[in-house]
């Protein structure tokens, strides 16, 4: 059992107009809770139970910090409510050794929710800044008031489950094998799907629909999922040891990721003539998620040295954590350890 009182206090040399007042001060506080079990039911086998509540203040970029990344805005909002909510989980480990094999598999139920969740969100957030220097007068100075800011999107939830397997086991007396497996399957969801939880400057055009205020059904690529997040992670090491030498090799998947701002798949944007060309040719292009394999060599040299050779995406896929943002192709990288 556990509880604390956290309070956050915020001082700014600018004065901000919010609901009728001019403040210059920031303030939050809350008690949050927590509490967990653990429960032996057998020689190698645990039972676990928690709650835990949590309490996040808006980071001092999210509420004041106004600058450009990649060439998109991202906008300031003094507004910012604190994020709160809490999660709990119910589990079970179990012990296994089959011949000289030892290991656990571990799995977990959870659910989270979420009042008042914090989001970077794309829309018209100020006025145009025409550009002096552009002859033909289309030029902004701020991508047409166009950009990120982060919003209170409202309740949310999420919800799922995690399988692991972790073990070691011995192929002959000097061949050592470890392995780490895991797969995660969630389902995160917006609970007001229709709360209106921002109003923009000006009306936007999204596929034909012109827009003003902002809930996650008009927002959304596919409403069905939080955005920027996966349904499906998968990842599984494994590492052989003969005497001073390791081998090693690991995979990572994602699924597609359902839910993105919908302004980056309007042709405007994301079409082949937007203005982020290839975002939609890319997401149909990949569709069926991401798959990425890392290799691994080493060889303790001496007590104090070891020696290896790292291989990156070994097969140089193409992927995005996020629209318009590349992932690093193949790399190769030498590694030289020293313990003094």
């Amino acid at each position: 059992l556990g509880a604390r009182y956290e309070q956050f206090t915020l001082h700014s040399d600018n004065n901000y107009l919010i609901n009728g007042k001019s403040i210059n001060e920031f303030n939050a506080s809350k008690p949050v809770f927590r509490a967990g079990l653990n429960y032996q039911v057998g020689e190698a086998t645990f039972l676990r139970t928690s709650w835990g509540q949590g309490f996040r203040f808006p980071a001092m970029a999210e509420l004041f910090i106004s600058t450009n990344v990649s060439g998109l805005e991202i906008y300031p909002n003094p507004e910012l409510k604190p994020e709160s909510g809490w999660s709990s989980e119910l589990a079970i480990k179990q012990g296994v050794k089959i011949g000289s094999w030892m290991g656990f598999v571990d799995v977990t139920a959870f659910l989270m929710q979420y009042d008042d969740m914090m989001e970077f969100t794309f829309g018209k957030w100020a006025a145009n800044q025409p550009d002096p220097a552009d002859p033909t007068g289309f030029g902004s100075l701020n991508f047409y008031g166009l950009g990120f800011k982060s919003v209170n999107v409202g309740e949310t939830q999420i919800s799922g489950i995690e399988f692991s397997l972790s073990g070691q086991g011995k192929i002959t007396k000097d061949i050592t094998i470890n392995l780490l497996a895991g797969y995660t399957y969630m389902q995160p969801i917006s609970l007001s799907p229709d709360k209106v939880y921002a109003v923009i400057d000006e009306p936007i055009n999204l596929s034909g629909e012109s827009i003003d205020s902002l809930t996650y059904l008009n927002n959304s690529s596919d409403p069905s999922i939080l955005k920027y997040r996966y349904k499906h992670i998968a990842k599984t090491d494994i590492e052989i040891n003969y005497q001073k030498i390791s081998i090693g090799g690991s995979f990572r998947y994602n699924d597609f990721m359902k839910n993105i701002d919908k302004v980056f798949t309007d042709d405007l944007i994301g079409g082949e003539n937007g203005m982020i060309p290839g975002i939609n040719k890319a997401r149909e292009q990949y569709s069926n998620g991401d798959f990425i394999i890392d290799v691994r060599v080493g060889c303790q040299i001496t007590k104090e040295a070891r020696l290896g050779l790292v291989v990156n995406n070994l097969l140089n896929r193409e992927y995005m954590s996020r629209p318009a943002n590349m992932m690093p192709p193949r790399t190769f990288a030498m590694q030289l350890a020293l313990k003094i």
